[in-house]
């Protein structure tokens, strides 16, 4: 599996060149580029002659120094729109200074990000792209004899992928027909993925493992069966909160959010006075030199980059939200940023 490519840093520039491999690193890219950077990239122009209006004219290919306004990942394109101003570009003719353009960064190819100070938020998640390629993605699987909803955990979230139903139920006298076809169905969504997880309530998920070991019996070292209380989608983030995801895949970030939220929730709720909320109690805490952990949104770095210095200085230990699932908006409620001390101070 391919790494986000991390080509040149010219620090005196402070401009870095860089490759994504995969949408996981275009969703990491969007998160390291902010408003007032340049991108710089090629990119197509259509170049018009005197006179020439709306999609007249010939299409160009030309390298532009863009100035950020917004990004926007779109998924079903598989690329990374990046919209903002261009400052200059080459071959001079074809690019028109100070018009709006769009650059769209793509996998495998390589683009330049100059910013005023590149910091530690931005290297860490420069890092994380490149573990997160290491990791072997989950496919999870809750079903019954009814229907079984498929979810694909990656380093941004849980992404569903569809619910199927089954349409039998014990009582149909083609009852084994259909589940057979059923099965057969799902093993086509994970035959191609390298660790399964399968879960239910009842014994379907068992059935299904019994299918796969007479039918398909190569796949059988892939999956884990475990148990939940439902077959739809709430299912899933029972298993994520269980912790079995965390057994399958270590440091597999959701698993990590819910844990590091519920461990903050905890300590806030026994009025210990070791738990700190809000960006104020934080800096409090750590000039102090008390802070132990520090749980921070990934919007919340990106305007205020400097906390991420500030904590790693004094030897914090850090975890930034990035999943967008369920612990994230738990965070973001807590205003964005808390964190749990190693001694009280006041």
């Amino acid at each position: 599996m391919m790494l986000m490519k991390m080509i040149k840093f010219d620090q005196r520039l402070g401009e870095m060149k860089l490759e994504a491999e995969n949408f996981e690193d275009l969703w990491h890219l969007m998160k390291i580029i902010n408003p007032g950077d340049i991108v710089i990239g090629k990119t197509i122009r259509r170049f018009r002659s005197e006179g020439e209006k709306g999609e007249a004219g010939e299409k160009k290919e030309v390298t532009i120094e863009l100035e950020v306004e917004r990004a926007e990942l779109h998924k079903n394109a598989n690329v990374l729109r990046v919209m903002g101003k261009i400052l200059a570009g080459t071959p001079e003719e074809y690019v028109q200074k100070g018009s709006h353009h769009t650059i769209e960064i793509e996998p495998g190819y390589s683009y330049k990000i100059k910013k005023a100070k590149w910091t530690t938020y931005h290297f860490e998640r420069i890092k994380d792209a490149q573990k997160s390629s290491k990791r072997p993605i989950i496919k999870i699987m809750v079903i019954d004899d009814k229907l079984a909803n498929v979810a694909t955990l990656k380093t941004y979230g849980v992404e569903f992928d569809f619910e199927l139903e089954s349409r039998t139920s014990k009582r149909d006298d083609a009852y084994e027909e259909k589940i057979v076809k059923f099965f057969a169905e799902l093993v086509k969504i994970i035959q191609n993925s390298k660790k399964v997880l399968v879960a239910g309530p009842g014994f379907t998920a068992e059935s299904f493992r019994n299918y796969i070991r007479n039918r398909h019996p190569e796949l059988l070292k892939n999956i884990t069966i475990e148990h939940t209380s439902t077959a739809e989608k709430s299912g899933i983030y029972e298993l994520i909160k269980s912790g079995t995801v965390k057994r399958l895949i270590k440091e597999d970030r959701v698993s990590t959010e819910f844990e590091k939220i519920e461990r903050y929730m905890a300590e806030a709720g026994k009025g210990s006075g070791m738990a700190v909320k809000g960006i104020e109690e934080v800096r409090e805490a750590n000039d102090y030199s008390a802070l132990s952990e520090l749980y921070v949104l990934d919007d919340f770095v990106r305007k205020k980059p400097e906390i991420l210095d500030e904590a790693k200085a004094k030897g914090v230990d850090i975890t930034i939200f990035t999943s967008g699932e369920e612990p994230w908006k738990n965070l973001h409620k807590l205003g964005g940023v808390v964190g749990i001390l190693r001694f009280k101070y006041k």
